[in-house]
C-alpha cells in the first residue's frame, strides 16, 4: 500500500486558508495530487477568491459549518468593502 492509500478519511474535510485582500478565507480541498515532487492540493473554486499557490498560507480540517460560517463571514468583509470603495469613487 503507498502513503497515498493509507492517508485517514474519516474526519473532517480538508480546508485551505487562501490570502484575500479581505483577509483569510477557507476554500474547500477538492483532490491532493501526489507527484515525485511533493504533494499538492487541488481547491474547489469560489467565486471572486485567487486559489493559486502562492495565496494558500496553510492548509487544515475543520467541520464544513465551521467553514462556511468563516466564509460568510469574509463575504461580509468583502462586501462592505465594495460599498466603501464605490462611495469613495463616486
Amino acid at each position: 500500500m503507498s502513503e497515498f492509500e493509507a492517508l485517514p478519511e474519516e474526519g473532517d474535510p480538508w480546508w485551505a486558508m487562501v490570502m484575500t485582500p479581505h483577509g483569510l478565507v477557507p476554500v474547500r480541498v477538492a483532490s491532493f495530487l501526489v507527484t515525485e515532487e511533493g504533494v499538492t492540493a487541488g481547491l474547489a473554486e469560489l467565486k471572486g477568491v485567487d486559489t493559486s499557490p502562492e495565496k494558500v498560507t496553510t492548509l487544515c480540517r475543520m467541520s464544513r459549518d465551521e467553514a462556511w460560517a468563516q466564509v460568510a463571514e469574509w463575504s461580509q468583509k468583502r462586501d462592505h468593502a465594495v460599498i466603501r470603495e464605490r462611495g469613495t469613487a463616486s
